[in-house]
């Protein structure tokens, strides 16, 4: 049945799906500081998200900045669960603005486009950019496509050190500029650990390193 809806009813399931990605206009909100660095996470290229074009869950082709989720849900940070709205409503990103339940075009269109990435929110003499540009190069996002659809194959071990030494460079980072949890999600992204635990690997950590089994892997062997 066509719905006759022709303004926001305040139910709040846009805002309970995640928080929106970042496009070009939006960068002026974070420079003048309505959308704090800590508030942000940075979605890396290769990453597995949902595609509402497409309607699956595919890698994203560019880097992605949203406003990060709180709660088991992932909520929108700025979601007031209570009053079922948003709490910057008068600085709210661009695809906030565009985003119409019942008419979908507008905010599609933006889609994997003119979006921000994270070296687009820092000054060019930010000490933290060489360490961005740094761990892409020593840890980029791998094939997580297959590795859910086959498994790590004979690249088990390395990825399990390439997890751990990923781990040592972020720590190393968070001592030395004192981030916080926000802040190193926005510069660096979710660990590779995290990456494999959302395609279903299994992690426990034994003396200080992890151990990652692999449910594809154990199943093939014998």
């Amino acid at each position: 049945m066509e719905s006759n809806q022709l303004e926001c009813q305040r139910c709040g399931n846009c805002c309970v799906s995640g928080g929106p990605a970042l496009h070009s206009e939006d960068r002026r909100l974070v420079l003048e500081g309505h959308l704090p660095l800590a508030q942000l996470i940075t979605i890396r290229k290769g990453e597995l998200a949902y595609n509402p074009l497409s309607d699956t869950i595919q890698p994203v082709k560019r880097e992605l900045v949203k406003i990060s989720g709180v709660g088991r849900e992932w909520n929108c940070y700025y979601f007031d669960p209570e009053q079922r709205g948003c709490t910057i409503y008068d600085m709210r990103p661009q695809a906030c603005k565009a985003l119409r339940c019942w008419d979908t075009e507008e905010v599609e269109a933006l889609i994997e486009t003119d979006t921000l990435e994270r070296l687009d929110l820092l000054a060019d003499d930010d000490p933290l950019r060489p360490l961005i540009v740094e761990h892409e190069q020593l840890f980029p996002c791998p094939d997580m496509l297959q590795l859910q659809q086959d498994g790590p194959g004979n690249r088990a071990a390395e990825l399990e050190q390439r997890a751990n030494d990923e781990i040592g460079y972020r720590t190393q980072a968070v001592q030395r500029f004192d981030l916080s949890l926000g802040e190193e999600l926005f510069y660096f992204g979710r660990p590779l650990f995290h990456l494999f635990v959302s395609i279903g690997a299994e992690v426990m950590e034994v003396e200080g390193r992890l151990l990652i089994t692999w449910k594809k892997a154990s199943r093939s062997t014998t």
